[in-house]
C-alpha cells in the first residue's frame, strides 16, 4: 500500500510499504530518504483524525485505514521530541527541524518577545534561505514576526552575515528559538484548558499560569475523558490536577504526551511499565479469556523506544562507526589500487625483457647489430654463427657489438 507523508516543508513523499505494515515502517522509509535515519527517534508521524483533529501516530500498532478514519493514509512528518542545536549530530536533521520551526513561526504559535531578537532571528531565516538580499523576504518576515516598519533594519542585518553558510544560519535560527519559553511544547486546549507539555514540565497557561516540573510528578491516570495527575505542590503536599477533556482520544492523547515526554527527557532509558502497556479491542479481549498470550486485538499504548540521552549516544555511534568503515574502504580502495599498479608494473617489465632477449637463443640478452641492415636482434655468439638477418633475410656483412644501457636502468634478462 502508498503511503503520503508531507515534510514540515509541504513537499509531499509517497512510499509504499506492505499491507501488514507498523507506523515504525513507514517512519524508516521516510528517513532514509530524506538521510535522518539515525536520529529518527526525534521525529513521529501525525494523522488528522474523523474529528479534524492531529493526533501523533502509535509507531508500534499496525497502520490501518479504519482505525485512521482515512481512505488515503496521508502523515505528516513532524518533529515529536525537540532538544537543543547543539545536540543534533545532522545537518540533515537540523534541516527538517528548521523548516518545522519557519511553520510554526508563520502560524503564530512560536514569537519571540524581545524585539532585537525578533529582528535577529528575522536576519537568520533569510540568510539561510537566500544568501542574495530579497526585499520579499525582509518585508514578509518582518510581518510575521510583529515588526513590519523594520525591514530596513532587517536587510542591513542580513547584509552582515553575508558569506553565512545556510546551513550554520538554520543552526543558529535553532539557536535562537530555543530560548523561548514555548520551545519544544505540545499544546492542548480543552475547555478553557491550556495545558503545554514540554522538554521541562507541564505548563499551564489557563485558567491560571503554573508549571509542575517532571521532578514533581507523582502519578498520571486516565478513565475515558477524564485525565489525572497527581504532583508535589509548593508546600511539599501532593495535589490533584484533574482535567474532563472534549472525547476519550483527547484524554489519551494528553496522557501519551506527558508520559512519553517524561521518560524522554528526564529517564535514562525508558521503563518497562511504558513498553509493555497494551490494551485490546474486544475481538483481543475475548481471545486474551482462551489464550492470554495472544497478540489478537493488541494495541500498544506508547511507541518511545529510547530516551534523549540513548538517541543523542546513538548517533554518535552510529556516525563514527560509519566513518570508520568509510576510512577502511578508502583504505582498501588505495591498497587495491597499488596492486594493480604494481601488476601493470610487473606486466610492462616483462614485454621490456621480452623485447631486449636474443630472438634465436631466447637466452642471452641482444647486444649485436647487423650491417647493413641495422637490426638488433640476437646476442653476439649467435650473430657469429649467422649469415643472413633472421628478420629480413638480406646478408650480413659485418655484425658489431652494441652496449645497451640495461645493466644501469636494472634490468637483467634471466635464464630461460
Amino acid at each position: 500500500m502508498y503511503c503520503y507523508v508531507v515534510q514540515p516543508n509541504s513537499v509531499v513523499l509517497e512510499v509504499e510499504v506492505d499491507q501488514k505494515a507498523k507506523g515504525q515502517d513507514v517512519l524508516e522509509k521516510v528517513c532514509d530518504i530524506l538521510g535522518i535515519r539515525t536520529e529518527m527517534d526525534y521525529f513521529g508521524l501525525k494523522y488528522i483524525s474523523v474529528k479534524n483533529t492531529e493526533l501523533w501516530l502509535n509507531l508500534r500498532n499496525p497502520v490501518e485505514r479504519k482505525s485512521l478514519g482515512q481512505n488515503n493514509l496521508r502523515f505528516m512528518l513532524k518533529v515529536k521530541f525537540w532538544v537543543p542545536p547543539h545536540l543534533v549530530l545532522q545537518e540533515t536533521t537540523r534541516h527538517q527541524m528548521f523548516h518545522q520551526v519557519l511553520a510554526e513561526l508563520r502560524s503564530g504559535r512560536l514569537i519571540p518577545q524581545d524585539k532585537e531578537a525578533k529582528l535577529r532571528l528575522a536576519a537568520l531565516i533569510c540568510q539561510a534561505l537566500s544568501n542574495t538580499p530579497v526585499w520579499e523576504f525582509y518585508s514578509s518576515w518582518a510581518e510575521i514576526l510583529g515588526t513590519a516598519d523594520s525591514g530596513h533594519v532587517i536587510a542591513s542585518l542580513h547584509k552582515e552575515m553575508e558569506g553565512m553558510k545556510s546551513s550554520a544560519a538554520e543552526y543558529w535560527v535553532l539557536k535562537e528559538v530555543a530560548n523561548l519559553e514555548e520551545f519544544g511544547e505540545e499544546i492542548y486546549e480543552i475547555k478553557g484548558w491550556r495545558i503545554g507539555i514540554g522538554p521541562h514540565g507541564v505548563r499551564l497557561y489557563q485558567p491560571e499560569q503554573h508549571t509542575i516540573p517532571y521532578s514533581a510528578i507523582r502519578s498520571t491516570s486516565t478513565l475515558r475523558r477524564l485525565f489525572q495527575l497527581w504532583y508535589l505542590g509548593p508546600e511539599h503536599k501532593e495535589e490533584l490536577l484533574e482535567i474532563k477533556c472534549d472525547s476519550n482520544s483527547t484524554a489519551s492523547g494528553l496522557y501519551r504526551a506527558l508520559t512519553e515526554r517524561h521518560d524522554f527527557y528526564s529517564c535514562d532509558t525508558v521503563r518497562g511499565a511504558v513498553t509493555a502497556q497494551y490494551i485490546r479491542d474486544l475481538k483481543g479481549t475475548i481471545a486474551s479469556i482462551f489464550n492470554e498470550s495472544t497478540p489478537l486485538g493488541k494495541k500498544y499504548v506508547f511507541d518511545i523506544r529510547r530516551t534523549c540521552r540513548e538517541v543523542h549516544d546513538g548517533a554518535r555511534r552510529a556516525l563514527y562507526a560509519a566513518k570508520v568503515e568509510a576510512a577502511a574502504v578508502a583504505a582498501n580502495s588505495a591498497t587495491s589500487s597499488c596492486a594493480s599498479a604494481d601488476s601493470s608494473s610487473a606486466e610492462a617489465l616483462a614485454i621490456i625483457i621480452d623485447a631486449l632477449t636474443c630472438r634465436v637463443c631466447m637466452d642471452s640478452a641482444i647486444d649485436t647489430v647487423f650491417f647493413p641492415c641495422a637490426h638488433v636482434l640476437c646476442c653476439n655468439d649467435c650473430a657469429q654463427k649467422l649469415r643472413n638477418c633472421p628478420l629480413c633475410r638480406s646478408e650480413v656483412d659485418t655484425a658489431k657489438k652494441l652496449y645497451l644501457p640495461t645493466q644501469e636502468l636494472g634490468i637483467q634478462i634471466p635464464p630461460m
